[in-house]
């Protein structure tokens, strides 16, 4: 076998989007066997380019789980007479069903299959507790995404984000009063996002914690 003879070769790898400084890190790299420096610069601003549609992937995303998990509003009665503290009604098991299958059906759009599995278990438990005759579900959501680091690289992505949730129901206490709470913590996100084959960027993985002071 001839001998391979090893020439001084410098390559980095990568771009990144670091949201904190607001600005995309390009690289370049240097071909010492040739001689020539090649610039990134293309690919640090396609990448760039990127970073609007991943930070809007990721929020429509953190939105579709929790919009899923509350029954729709028209199944509540007037929103009126429940900001008054009146009982909601109890969601009936034909609206829990088209929850289910609309509310899978919503976080097909946003997740990779596996992912969209595993998001539907909070799913399937929301509307397990709506079968709860002392228990009324009014509702959940997001109020604010802070990213706090955002990186892009080709087809993927990668997220980190404080994102604060919300949610609302109404719960029968062991004398017979009904409350209502509405409890709103703030989380912290680390996500992964890639390109499907619409060229739309969904979340292909997603790990949650309450915020360092935050919890239940």
């Amino acid at each position: 076998m001839p001998a391979t003879t090893h020439r001084p070769r410098t390559v980095i790898l990568g771009t990144l989007a670091v949201a904190a400084a607001g600005t995309l890190i390009g690289v370049s790299w240097t071909d010492s066997a040739s001689g020539t420096q090649q610039s990134v610069a293309s690919t640090v601003q396609n990448d760039a380019a990127q970073l609007s549609a991943v930070k809007a992937g990721f929020t429509a995303a953190i939105q579709a789980t929790r919009s899923v998990d509350a029954p729709p509003a028209s199944a509540l009665g007037p929103l009126a007479a429940l900001a008054n503290g009146q009982v909601a009604p109890q969601v009936g098991s034909s609206v829990r069903a088209r929850q289910l299958t609309d509310g899978a059906a919503v976080l097909a759009q946003h997740f990779t299959p596996d992912q969209a599995k595993h998001e539907a278990v909070a799913l399937h438990n929301a509307v397990s507790n709506e079968a709860d005759p002392k228990f009324r579900n009014l509702g959940s959501g997001t109020s604010k995404v802070t990213f706090t680091q955002v990186g892009v690289a080709g087809a993927t992505a990668t997220v980190q984000a404080q994102v604060t949730v919300w949610a609302k129901f109404q719960q029968q206490q062991p004398d017979g009063k009904w409350t209502t709470a509405n409890p709103a913590n703030v989380m912290d996100y680390t996500a992964t996002l890639v390109k499907n084959s619409a060229g739309h960027w969904i979340v292909s993985s997603l790990r949650g914690d309450f915020a360092p002071g935050e919890g239940p």
